[in-house]
C-alpha cells in the first residue's frame, strides 16, 4: 500500500472518508483495500498518516477476506 499513501500525500487535506474513497477509486486500489477503507471512521483526516493508521485499525478479518 505504499503506492496509495504516496497518492494521498499529493492530496489537499483534510479529507473525509468519502474523499479518501474517491481518491482510492481514481487510483484503482484493489478490492480488499477498498473494503478496508470503507471501514475507517467517517471524520476529517489531517494527513495520509492518519488515514494509514485508521486503515491499520480496521478489523483484521477483512485483511484475509476474498472479494465476492
Amino acid at each position: 500500500m505504499p503506492g496509495f499513501r504516496a497518492v494521498l500525500d499529493g492530496e489537499r487535506f483534510p479529507l473525509r472518508r468519502w474523499q479518501v474513497l474517491a481518491v482510492a477509486d481514481d487510483y484503482g486500489v484493489d478490492p480488499r483495500t477498498r473494503t478496508k477503507l470503507e471501514q475507517i471512521p467517517d471524520r476529517a483526516y489531517v494527513d495520509s498518516g492518519e488515514v494509514m493508521i485508521a486503515l491499520s485499525m480496521t478489523p483484521t478479518h477483512l485483511a484475509a477476506r476474498t472479494p465476492l
